[in-house]
């Protein structure tokens, strides 16, 4: 805004001063496009335009120091205490709207059962027990029945006297032949033997499940003039026998003409002793094999020793 330069009374739209009436000179605008005039001052330049354009102007940033860090937090400060107002408001409104016991919430129904408590008590594993002699004892592996015929001894009612062999060799048939595992072998006794009785000792108490025998001399070979000597046929063969055991346990199997071991179950006994009792026997043989003795080959037993 120019002003009077005789009274400096700020001069209006008129040509001359409002306060003194001294007429305002107008300037010399004919030189001041060029580098050495002075160029006059522009009136009412508009601003230049701001954006958003109907934003108001920003406000002049804060000078540096104490007064305008305060004022940086002092917005957050106030805000964060009318969060806080406004949650315990709502707090009171809710609990102190009624004054019976809050109802319990809610559980959510499992579809599962839930799993019992278990106990977090470590346990100890039982302890084997100590021998006297400081090996531990501990629990024997079940077992299975065994053959136990090696151990047997057999007492016999008779024996037949030797012979002589094809080969010329000495022939015996002691009641050792029934426990030595060759069917080649044979005890025999004269004539009929039904009626008679074998004793056979085990070697200590013996759960026994299973007796067998072969019934006769299972013995077969070729003679000097090429033909075929069967001792089996040529002897008796006992047909029906009776195990009986120190329970007073008895059972009878009759028997097959044939020249394998023939068994049958007796359960689970336990015996030192076993008696065979010989119910049934054939009648001899004939020609030239043809013997008149009773023979077995075999004796099988089957148990758990001890």
């Amino acid at each position: 805004m120019e002003t009077c330069t005789a009274c400096g009374a700020r001069l209006g739209p008129g040509p001359a001063c409002p306060a003194c009436g001294r007429p305002v000179e107008a300037p010399d605008l004919s030189d001041w496009r060029t580098d050495t005039a002075e160029r006059p001052a522009v009136k009412d330049v508009p601003p230049a335009p701001r954006f958003p354009l109907y934003a108001d102007e920003a406000p002049a940033p804060t000078p540096p120091g104490p007064s305008g860090r305060r004022r940086g937090w002092l917005p957050w400060v106030a805000g964060a205490a009318a969060l806080v107002l406004v949650a315990a408001l709502g707090a009171a409104l809710l609990l102190g709207g009624s004054d019976d016991e809050p109802a319990p919430a809610p559980v959510a129904e499992s579809a599962e059962p839930s799993a019992p408590p278990t106990s977090t008590a470590p346990t100890t594993p039982p302890q084997p027990t100590r021998a006297s002699g400081g090996d531990l004892r501990r629990k024997p592996e079940p077992r299975e029945p065994e053959d136990v015929t090696g151990s047997v001894s057999v007492r016999v009612p008779a024996t037949a006297p030797p012979s002589q062999g094809l080969d010329g060799s000495r022939t015996a048939y002691d009641a050792g032949n029934l426990v030595d595992g060759d069917r080649t072998t044979t005890w025999r006794m004269r004539g009929d033997g039904a009626g008679s009785q074998l004793v056979l000792q085990l070697d200590g108490p013996t759960t026994v499940t299973r007796l067998g025998l072969v019934n006769g001399y299972a013995k077969r070979a070729r003679g000097p003039r090429g033909g075929v000597l069967d001792w089996y046929t040529g002897n008796r063969r006992v047909l029906a026998v009776e195990w009986v055991l120190d329970d007073g346990t008895a059972i009878r199997q009759p028997l097959d003409e044939v020249r394998r071991v023939q068994a049958v179950d007796v359960g689970s006994i336990t015996t030192r002793r076993v008696r065979l009792r010989l119910v049934e026997v054939s009648s001899p043989g004939s020609g030239r094999a043809g013997r008149d003795y009773t023979a077995i080959s075999e004796l099988a037993v089957v148990g758990l020793p001890g």
